[in-house]
């Protein structure tokens, strides 16, 4: 019998394999097809991308800025005020107009990229992105006082709202109909939709997130808020507390064997003026005496004598003084004295400094008087003695601190001699401030024009204020301060500290005279001689210590 051959399976199985090398290769295809054409919405969300990241690369740019000295010392640019942000752009080549933008119009452009230390970024469509500042967050403005009490004045409404904004950063995108970037290349109106600008002059402006591009909106906007800016700022500010400010308190009680009474916390409330943080006689907690009243801490003028002592030179006498035009601020004396040329009287100016354990004063130096004779002309003190029975004499000076908490001062010297002064030369004495207290120093100054002192906490111990024993007990009367770094132990120790509160975390509105709307956790309660160092994330707790002693 014959067996029948199947010669068809072959063949079968060949047209099966060509089939399924075909599927495959129009699978490919596709695939290549695909990614060499992608659909509409793969495109849009290639480019949603792109703009976002160029958003979120700007706004951790202008965050850092804000809280980078070193960067704007860098630029050559002031570094004195922290959490400060740059004016726009105005003529699109990449640096801020400075402080010139007073006007709500002004303070919307570009983004200042090469201002701020960042690449040129872009939006998808290739355009630069544009940014608006709060009118109080401009920094070196004049008058804009910027700390965590500071709030933003931006707003953004729309699919994703925010409140309390200091910036925002845009992407433009394409140009919509009517928007000619050509012309009108520097023109806010060719590139941004959806913004109203409360105030031409002084106000700020509403700005509008949208969820879909439509024929008349096509922006892209992100937002820093105040808590955003400063989560970056406030440790920053920390750090320059205990650099900047930290040495001026020191050096008071170097100067003085003590630490100044605290400013009182409440009432009235620590947004008073600076004239009004005078400290109170016993309090060892509340806010820094940072008084510059010089009728509080002045010369006391019912106390200024002039004295004639030994030995002089020659035979001048002084004949007449005349204190009567000093004032608390200054000491003025027209002192009056016979002779000639070789007759150089000694004198002794005394005078009291009023509340020196209650405020920021230091000694007075030398170089806070100066000596002119009857033309105006610069005296000083003579040099000159008279050989060989009459030595020269050296000038001194002497502070001395009463059991009241004023200062006993004494100027000791030689007038020139009579001929040269035509018998007559006014002393002039300054009152000898702290330079902590002052908006003009190039250390503290910082400190004070921005008013940082409102959120900075005093603290001390009772045994190093005016009074005390010069000691403290560990455990007892000294503070105690948890979570500190390791090289501050022990802990409970401290003889001085500042708490730096930052911002506020419980919604409270500032200032307010309640120190827990300042203040958390164990330094909630201040007086009881027990703070906590933030540690972690400032999810309850946001308060840094500044140790000042030991």
């Amino acid at each position: 019998m014959r067996l029948r051959s199947n010669r068809s399976a072959p063949r079968e199985r060949g047209f099966a394999m060509i089939a399924i090398l075909s599927l495959a290769a129009l699978v490919s295809a596709f695939l290549i097809a695909s990614a060499l054409n992608p659909t509409g919405a793969g495109v849009s969300n290639e480019r949603e991308q792109r703009s976002m990241n160029a958003l979120r690369q700007a706004k951790a740019a202008l965050i850092a800025y804000a809280a980078s000295e070193q960067w704007q010392k860098f630029k050559s640019q002031p570094s004195d005020q922290p959490g400060g942000l740059p004016c726009p752009d105005a003529d699109d080549d990449g640096s801020s107009e400075g402080a010139a933008c007073a006007s709500a119009l002004s303070r919307i452009g570009r983004l200042p990229w090469a201002t701020i230390g960042t690449q040129d970024l872009r939006d998808a469509s290739g355009e630069r992105l544009w940014y608006a500042v709060s009118s109080n967050f401009r920094r070196l403005s004049g008058t804009t006082v910027i700390n965590s009490d500071t709030p933003g004045l931006l707003t953004v409404t729309g699919t994703a709202p925010a409140s309390n904004v200091v910036a925002v950063v845009i992407a433009p995108g394409d140009a919509l109909t009517g928007q000619d970037r050509i012309l009108q290349h520097n023109n806010r109106l060719a590139y941004l939709e959806e913004v109203t600008v409360d105030s031409p002059v002084a106000g700020d402006s509403t700005f509008n997130t949208i969820g879909l591009f439509t024929g008349t909106a096509n922006d892209r906007l992100i937002a820093i808020t105040q808590a955003e800016l400063m989560a970056a700022v406030e440790p920053v500010v920390a750090a320059r507390i205990e650099r900047d400010i930290k040495p001026y308190i020191q050096d008071y009680f170097t100067s003085w064997g003590i630490y100044p009474f605290a400013a009182t916390f409440a009432a009235p409330d620590p947004g008073r003026i600076q004239n009004l943080y005078t400290g109170t006689s016993g309090l060892a907690n509340g806010l820094l005496p940072l008084t510059t009243d010089t009728s509080f801490a002045g010369w006391d003028t019912s106390t200024i004598t002039v004295t004639q002592i030994p030995p002089g030179t020659g035979s001048s006498t002084v004949t007449s003084w005349d204190c009567s035009s000093s004032t608390a601020s200054q000491i003025v004396c027209r002192i009056d004295y016979s002779g000639g040329g070789g007759d150089r009287p000694d004198i002794r100016l005394r005078a009291t400094l009023r509340n020196v354990a209650r405020s920021f004063l230091r000694p007075a130096e030398q170089g806070d008087k100066s000596i002119t004779d009857r033309f105006g002309n610069p005296a000083n003190w003579s040099s000159q003695g008279e050989p060989p029975f009459i030595p020269p004499l050296t000038p001194t000076i002497s502070n001395t601190l009463q059991v009241s908490g004023n200062a006993t001062v004494t100027y000791i010297g030689r007038l020139y001699n009579a001929a040269t002064t035509s018998n007559r030369v006014f002393i002039t004495v300054s009152v000898p401030y702290n330079p902590i207290v002052s908006s003009t120093d190039p250390q503290a100054g910082w400190f004070i024009a921005n008013e940082w002192f409102r959120q900075t906490y005093y603290a001390g111990s009772a045994g190093f204020l005016l009074g005390g024993s010069g000691s403290c007990t560990a455990g007892g009367t000294c503070l105690t301060v948890n979570n500190l770094p390791a090289f501050y132990a022990p802990s409970n120790n401290k003889r001085l500290i500042l708490v730096f509160a930052g911002r506020a975390l419980d919604g409270s509105m500032r200032p307010t005279n309640n120190p827990a709307n300042y203040l958390e956790g164990l330094n909630a309660t201040p007086t009881d001689g027990t703070f906590e160092h933030r540690s972690g994330l400032p999810t309850s707790i946001n308060d840094r210590v500044v140790v000042v002693s030991p």
